[in-house]
């Protein structure tokens, strides 16, 4: 049997280089020919046509039919990714439940599921979601990703349980749900979505700060996420505030949910449509926008970030934005643009199924070279 994540000879890794351009483009443009797989690689039309060869022997592509090319006698062979070359997981954990989505190695989605917190623990209630997901479609789950809200150590890959954490993830370890799961925090799914797909991608470093129960800052520097030692890195909740966290300085501004060490979403969402009209409730969104913007500052002082985006349930709301924004620009050194993520429909498990694909898609190539 053969290991995925063995290294590949010199040889078998050229083929899987070729193969993988042949597969991008499949992925991409879904349905293709030989002719347009060299055209747009620079390939050869021989290594192409023996990287197909290989691929639908493997079982990865499959010949879809023929047509004309336009030139007198030539018939072209489409090929298309097998239905059953694999599959990915993605799911999202925190305080209201498990969300799950199953989708073809091209995203194609194939399922998604929504399920309530359990009276169980969370290892067994993840595992049983997951175990579920992947009943939809065919062939073999190539990778599974799950977002949480809490760190994820980078070396142990067990999440970090903190202490006032509000989430339940504390006990969740990736090796009790299955092989090849890849587990890491909410807020750096949510930033990879926006590198890949949002408002990030031109940006040369950027941070994301998401505002939701919980803080928490994703940053990266060029293509490279910083985690910190432990996966601790932008954990910001636990700033110092004039004495006491950031997290506790909210919750003093009547922020902070009276049932669950977290900020209260809901107030913060009813301060944000009152301040209109409100005099009081306006006070109450310069103040928050006042105390949340000093610590983005703060990120911006030491890094200098080129991009500051604001997500989560209540960071990309326009008039927060706009209150973090003007105390950025008085208290940060130097020029930094703040902005609203645009990745808002579940940015973390958009990350995570980003991450999945990309795990998945490099294990179907690892597969076809051992085969």
């Amino acid at each position: 049997m053969s290991d995925p994540d063995r290294p590949l000879p010199r040889l078998a890794m050229l083929r899987a280089m070729t193969d993988r351009a042949v597969l991008d483009h499949v992925f991409v443009h879904g349905r293709t020919t030989r002719a347009e797989l060299a055209a747009t690689t620079g390939i050869s039309k021989p290594t192409i046509s023996e990287s197909v060869r290989r691929l639908e022997t493997a079982g990865a592509l499959r010949a879809t039919g023929t047509d004309q090319t336009g030139r007198r006698g030539r018939i072209a062979t489409f090929y298309e990714l097998a239905a059953d070359a694999g599959r990915v997981v993605a799911a999202e954990v925190n305080q209201q439940g498990v969300r799950t989505i199953t989708t073809d190695l091209i995203g194609t989605v194939l399922a998604t599921e929504r399920r309530p917190p359990a009276d169980r623990p969370v290892t067994t209630a993840v595992r049983d979601a997951v175990a579920a997901a992947a009943e939809a479609g065919s062939g073999p789950v190539r990778a599974i990703a799950i977002s949480v809200a809490n760190p994820v150590d980078p070396v142990t890959h067990e999440v970090v349980a903190l202490p006032g954490s509000p989430f339940p993830e504390g006990t969740l370890r990736a090796d009790e749900i299955g092989r090849d799961v890849l587990l890491d925090n909410d807020v750096n799914f949510s930033a990879l979505a926006e590198r890949r797909e949002g408002a990030a991608q031109e940006a040369k470093s950027f941070a994301y700060v998401y505002i939701g129960a919980g803080l928490g800052v994703s940053l990266y520097v060029g293509d490279q996420l910083v985690r910190g030692a432990h996966g601790l890195a932008g954990e910001i909740g636990y700033l110092d505030s004039s004495g006491t966290t950031l997290a506790s300085a909210l919750a003093d501004q009547g922020f902070g949910r009276s049932d669950a060490p977290s900020l209260d979403v809901d107030a913060i969402l009813t301060t944000l449509d009152q301040a209109a009209a409100d005099t009081v409730a306006a006070e109450r969104l310069r103040l928050l926008g006042a105390t949340l913007g000093r610590a983005v500052a703060a990120i911006c002082t030491i890094v200098d970030p080129d991009l500051v985006l604001l997500g989560g349930p209540a960071g990309s709301r326009p008039d927060l934005v706009a209150e973090i924004r003007r105390t950025v620009r008085a208290a940060a050194p130097g020029p930094v643009r703040v902005e609203a993520g645009a990745v808002t429909d579940s940015a973390a498990l958009r990350g995570a199924l980003l991450s999945a694909l990309d795990h998945g898609r490099d294990r179907l190539v690892k597969a076809v070279a051992e085969s």
